[in-house]
């Protein structure tokens, strides 16, 4: 993650990942349920969130039982048995995103014939961070190979409700599959960087720490770290093509799996699924080897959200519940996918993820100027005055922190130009890569904040109380910002204990501060359960024959909040796993 954009109110559509979340060192510095199925139809349901009637005795409340009945989208569509052309090969992998064009690349590699088909019209990616624990590149810049101890405190951040598996198969293979990326994306014509990062004080992180290894690649006409990723995709698509001497079929969206030589089918094999085309024909795949889901998230399915991730519902615009999926969404906060892959997998008898509630990727955003990855650690107040949290905490665990202290979901920043003077890091511009970029003066971060004022972003004020007044706060917020200081000046935080190296009082005008009611979200991690060989699973977690899954919708990856904390963890796992998910497929299919 990176530095240089600004965040606003305008964060449900248009914005990219980065410009919401990071907005700076410096410019802070610097689908209802069924609705996305093919055109066979099933039965519709009374409820909008579940299939089975609650008990009259309970005058229309929702029960146990109606709540653990059969839900809409576990009900599948009617099996198609209109096909109007079949294609064989032996693996067929259905998304075009990172996961589904490194799988088919993994696999094209080894000489095995394998169609790619996609609901989107182009490749489709968000955001830019690849992480990986070392590389060629990290090797060059003098960045150590990451250690295991700060993976085993990601675990603990996700309550050990993950795949440990899955997670050592990233460790100890992200290495090897980086390089392999890197030489792909430089024999292309790109430059490998990665993204700066601001270490903790003195190696004193307490909660926090970030660790270093997000990859991601530029070129003249392409600059700045931490949205590039459609340049991966493009060029993943394009070898993918070469090496396998077809093009990807795009505008065909996937309906139902066969399994058993049945679509719908509950034993046997899964060997083929079926796919509508953008004429409303049908076209059945077979895979002789396999069938890989690689359809995305699950988000803009009212009824999944409700199951499966109740907790995230509030940050998804709910228009995008009822809208004809749109399968070109990228950098789109509020909402992506339908959770097609997802419902087909159910359909066939696999089983839900263990975890529960699946992981969200997004969520609040604490107001203030942010560094690099570092989140705003000055004075931060809720709509009372009061502060409510240790402002030096996780990035990832801001949504819940404000939305358990900050009535209304509001937050405030006020700080002044010590924080830009006594800030005891330095300043970066984090769109630059790691080993590039100079470091930014007080006067450069000053500067970056009055641009802020002049596009309305932040407030300006000669004195407290005139910013307190500006910012609609209450008087007492000036008693609350005498202790803060008071606190600096002792260099102990007698409320929250933050670290006293960010301790920096507010007495030294101009003065700043911004308001934050913005939210985002980006994706919801999870679904089908997965082994670590990504072979999806039933209830008893036996491997389904012949179906795999990758990308975001693997289940026990992440568990209650995506911390931000490991940049480009996503990418990074997704890249790794999926390419040795096809050289598994090849190897024992």
């Amino acid at each position: 993650m990176h530095a240089n954009a600004t965040r606003g109110n305008a964060h449900r559509n248009g914005l990219t990942r980065r410009s919401f979340l990071t907005g700076a060192a410096l410019a802070g510095a610097g689908v209802a349920a069924g609705m996305a199925g093919c055109s066979p139809s099933k039965p519709q349901t009374d409820s909008a969130s579940n299939a089975t009637a609650p008990s009259s005795a309970h005058d229309g409340a929702m029960t146990a039982d109606s709540y653990f009945g059969t839900w809409s989208f576990e009900t599948p569509d009617e099996p198609i048995t209109d096909i109007a052309e079949t294609i064989e090969a032996e693996v067929v992998v259905v998304g075009a995103g990172t996961g589904g064009l490194t799988v088919a690349n993994s696999i094209a590699e080894e000489g095995a014939n394998v169609v790619l088909i996609s609901a989107s019209s182009k490749p489709i990616s968000r955001g830019g961070s690849n992480h990986a624990t070392y590389s060629k590149t990290m090797e060059a810049l003098g960045i150590p190979r990451n250690s295991a101890e700060w993976y085993e405190k990601e675990l603990q951040a996700n309550g050990a409700r993950v795949d440990t598996r899955k997670w050592y198969q990233y460790y100890n293979h992200s290495e090897e599959v980086m390089n392999w990326l890197i030489d792909i994306m430089e024999e292309r014509g790109y430059t490998t960087g990665i993204e700066n990062f601001v270490p903790t004080i003195n190696n004193e992180s307490g909660s926090i720490y970030y660790v270093p290894g997000a990859h991601g690649w530029y070129n003249d006409e392409n600059p700045g770290m931490g949205f590039n990723q459609p340049l991966v995709v493009n060029e993943l698509a394009a070898r993918f093509e070469e090496l396998s001497g077809t093009s990807i079929h795009y505008h065909t969206k996937a309906c139902q799996l066969v399994r058993g030589d049945t679509p719908n089918g509950t034993s046997g094999r899964v060997n083929a699924v079926i796919a509508e085309k953008e004429d409303g024909t049908y076209v059945q795949y077979v895979g002789s080897k396999a069938v890989v889901l690689a359809t995305g998230d699950f988000s803009t399915n009212r009824d999944m959200m409700a199951k499966y991730a109740p907790q995230a519902m509030e940050y998804i615009t709910e228009s995008f519940f009822d809208e004809e999926p749109n399968y070109d969404k990228e950098l789109v906060y509020g909402g992506l996918f339908p959770g097609d892959g997802q419902k087909m997998g159910l359909w066939i008898g696999a089983a839900w993820q263990k975890a529960w509630p699946a992981c969200p990727n997004g969520g609040g955003v604490k107001a203030g100027p942010m560094n690099g990855v570092l989140p705003f650690t000055g004075f931060t107040v809720n709509r009372e005055g009061k502060r409510f949290c240790n402002e030096y905490g996780m990035l990832g665990t801001l949504p819940f922190t404000i939305q358990m202290g900050c009535p209304g979901g509001v937050s405030y920043a006020l700080w002044d130009v010590n924080y830009a003077e006594q800030y005891p890091l330095e300043w970066i511009d984090g769109s630059k890569p790691y080993g590039i970029a100079e470091p930014l003066s007080a006067d450069d971060v000053i500067a970056s904040w009055e641009k802020s004022v002049e596009s309305g972003l932040y407030f300006k004020a000669d004195t407290l109380d005139e910013l307190v007044s500006q910012m609609g706060l209450p008087e007492s917020t000036l008693d609350n910002i005498e202790r803060y200081n008071a606190d600096c000046e002792s260099g102990e935080d007698s409320l929250f204990h933050k670290h006293p190296g960010f301790m920096i009082p507010l007495s030294k005008g101009p003065f700043y501060g911004e308001v934050s009611d913005t939210s985002f979200f980006l994706t919801i991690l999870g679904g089908l359960r997965t082994d670590e060989n990504m072979r999806v699973c039933d209830k008893d977690d036996n491997p389904i024959e012949g179906l795999y899954n990758v990308g975001s919708m693997i289940g026990d990856m992440f568990y209650a909040q995506y911390t931000y904390m490991v940049p480009g963890f996503t990418y990074g796992s997704n890249l790794t796993l999926s390419y040795l998910a096809g050289k598994f497929i090849v190897e024992n299919e």
